[in-house]
């Protein structure tokens, strides 16, 4: 056995790749909701319905189900790591165009995009715990991904609601660029 298998891992090598890993996946659900505090000002602001803003948010958990079918077979072929990057990069790209949309089929398309390269965490997030982990150790540390997944979507409006008001709600995006970035 090598050191590269994460079996041979110290184990605050483990608990950091886990980390980093369960907080893209809180990320997953973090844009979905995050502009729900905002509708009022989205619908305004692009000429449109409160009922048809609302819909940027069904668009994106629509794409959430099923995208993970995509990208956990490229996760097996090509690695883990590489499809993160990609995930990260994607969404940063989108999250920007989302900020810069000045109508809501532009926005609508970039929120779709972005949602399908934020997505790779719900489809292999419990293969890297299941891959880093001992069976004993595995159920604790899958408590703490999927902890982060769910508590992305309670969060985000909560923390972005704050944004929209002081600071508008493209910052909502803006701010989600950088997280993505970092």
């Amino acid at each position: 056995m090598s050191n590269a298998d994460p079996y041979n891992w110290p184990t605050h090598k483990k608990v950091l790749n886990l980390a980093v890993v369960a907080f893209h996946a809180c990320m997953c659900a973090f844009p979905a909701s995050a502009i729900i505090p905002a509708y009022e000002i989205i619908s305004e602001d692009l000429g449109m319905s409160l009922q048809r803003a609302s819909y940027l948010t069904s668009l994106q958990i629509a794409i959430l189900g099923g995208a993970p079918l995509f990208w956990r077979p490229l996760s097996t072929r090509y690695g883990r790591r590489q499809i993160f990057i990609i995930s990260l990069i994607g969404s940063l790209a989108f999250n920007i165009g989302c900020a810069k949309s000045q109508t809501y089929g532009t926005m609508a398309v970039c929120r779709a995009l972005q949602s399908f390269f934020i997505s790779p965490p719900n489809a292999i997030g419990s293969a890297v715990v299941v891959e880093a982990f001992f069976k004993r150790e595995r159920a604790r540390y899958m408590g703490v991904w999927t902890v982060m997944v769910t508590t992305g979507i309670p969060l985000a409006p909560l923390i972005f609601g704050f944004v929209t008001a002081y600071a508008g709600y493209r910052w909502i995006y803006w701010i989600l660029a950088i997280i993505n970035g970092v």
